[in-house]
């Protein structure tokens, strides 16, 4: 049974054969358009769209897509230690109760 072939790949083929063609004559973008009776922002814009699509089988040819294991970690953070005086700690932690340590650093100015 023959496989059938979409419109976006048979308007693919068509543009490539065209822009083959092109490249293998001596005349510029626009005699070309013109002579074959082609679109000339439609020539550009196929041109760019199978470019990108050679760039991407370029970079890796025939190679399938592989992903590296990746290891998230929590990012390393340390404890704040306020020192007040001499006799005076306050140990803040990661996670810490901001309205909590907003009322006692409010408790020890108002001392």
């Amino acid at each position: 049974m023959k496989r059938s072939v979409s419109k976006r790949e048979e308007d693919r083929q068509r543009w490539l054969d065209r822009i083959n063609a092109w490249q293998n004559s001596d005349q510029s973008q626009k005699a070309f358009c013109k002579e074959h009776q082609l679109g000339y922002a439609s020539f550009r814009r196929w041109r760019r769209i199978l470019k990108a699509e050679d760039a991407k089988v370029a970079v890796f040819p025939g190679e399938p897509v592989r992903f590296l294991p990746v290891n998230v970690q929590e990012p390393i953070s340390s404890n704040l230690m306020i020192h007040i005086q001499n006799d005076l700690r306050i140990e803040v932690v990661p996670g810490f109760n901001l309205q909590l340590l907003q009322q006692v650093l409010q408790v020890l100015r108002a001392s």
